[in-house]
């Protein structure tokens, strides 16, 4: 697999599957597939529908280990896939965030094991399940044990080398009152009314907080208040108001802190994690996987690749976690993802393809 009309192949086939609300068919196929490339292949069904495609093969040396993964589950919604071949652009769910990545990924395997010359070391291809709704597929595939020497993550980087992220993670505050009838309000306490100091305790005191927080690489955490629900009818004193808040962290900073913190300033309001915790990220300077990444794209590229961090999480927080050395590296524009007209720069898959070629051979 060596043209790209043949890495554009394989592209569209993973594009064909909607992988949504389940990855089950597409890691099927990849497995069979995979497996008449040589690959011993394991599937693990983490929830229902929900599934783990682990792939290896193995090298010289046993000791030594390098991981590519990239998420096989994409958002909701539909977008219609579309060849533009005048532009060099495939547009459809998944494209950039992140099917081209796999494309490329499995492209640089096939690629280095057709030559019959075992690599010097084990490679494995993983693609987890739900990194968009929780990261279940990455924190399994931790679980399990599983530690290779290092790990590459697909993700939209636009061939940049990206070595940091903040984390995600996500508090339900929630204030309590007492239901009583709108024509005397006087009877109830109202819910809605008690969480007005909790917003402003969030608009006034948090940010000043954060911003002396800086991050070379990252700039400041940040926080945003992305929902709230109340009341029940308007003829009904609220007896329950709740909101729900994004906080982006910076390497180092405590959640655990920031938890206590929160509920000693809101006595008798509820406070509580909710959705599941993206760690952040931060790759040091000494990172053996770090070495190998600009070297595969000097060599690949012709150019060293840009160095940096990013505002959004992947699973490269639950890697580094688990003690793995990582970098996060793909083709396509993270502005894609997500969108309604999403689409990846085929030219990028193409050399994605070449750069983890370099990392097979280099590894």
């Amino acid at each position: 697999m060596s043209s790209s009309g043949e890495i554009l192949d394989l592209l569209q086939r993973l594009v064909a599957f909607r992988t949504d609300t389940s990855e089950q068919q597409q890691t099927t196929w990849l497995a069979q597939l995979l497996e008449r490339w040589g690959a011993q292949t394991r599937l693990d069904e983490i929830l229902p529908g929900r599934v783990n495609l682990l792939a290896t093969w193995p090298g010289q040396d046993a000791g030594r280990s390098l991981l590519f993964e990239a998420h096989g589950d994409t958002v909701g919604g539909n977008v219609p896939t579309r060849l533009d071949a005048a532009a060099g652009l495939l547009h459809g769910r998944g494209t950039c965030d992140t099917k081209a990545s796999i494309a490329a990924m499995l492209t640089a395997i096939q690629r280095s094991v057709a030559t019959g010359r075992r690599l010097r070391a084990t490679v494995h291809f993983a693609s987890t399940c739900r990194e968009e709704t929780g990261g279940e597929g990455a924190k399994a595939l931790m679980s399990s044990g599983f530690r290779p020497s290092m790990a590459v993550v697909g993700e939209p980087t636009r061939l940049a080398i990206i070595r940091a992220h903040k984390g995600a993670w996500r508090v339900r505050i929630t204030t309590r009152g007492v239901a009583a009838h709108s024509s005397d309000p006087s009877r109830g306490v109202n819910a809605i009314y008690a969480m007005r100091r909790v917003l402003e305790l969030l608009e006034k005191h948090y940010p000043p907080l954060l911003a002396a927080q800086q991050n070379p690489l990252l700039g400041a955490p940040t926080m945003s208040v992305g929902t709230i629900h109340g009341g029940m009818a308007v003829n009904v004193v609220p007896d329950r108001c709740m909101i729900e808040v994004d906080w982006r962290i910076v390497p180092g900073q405590d959640v655990t802190a920031l938890l206590a913190d929160l509920r000693a300033r809101l006595p008798g309001v509820e406070v509580e994690p909710c959705e599941e915790w993206y760690p952040a990220f931060h790759e040091p300077d000494d990172s053996p996987v770090l070495a190998l990444a600009q070297r595969a794209c000097l060599k690949a590229l012709g150019q060293p690749a840009a160095l940096g961090g990013v505002p959004w999480a992947t699973n490269a927080g639950f890697f580094s976690e688990a003690g793995i050395p990582c970098v996060i590296f793909g083709p396509g524009n993270i502005a894609q993802a997500h969108t309604a007209s999403e689409y990846v720069e085929l030219r990028q898959v193409k050399q994605a393809a070449d750069v983890y070629q370099q990392m097979l051979l280099e590894a």
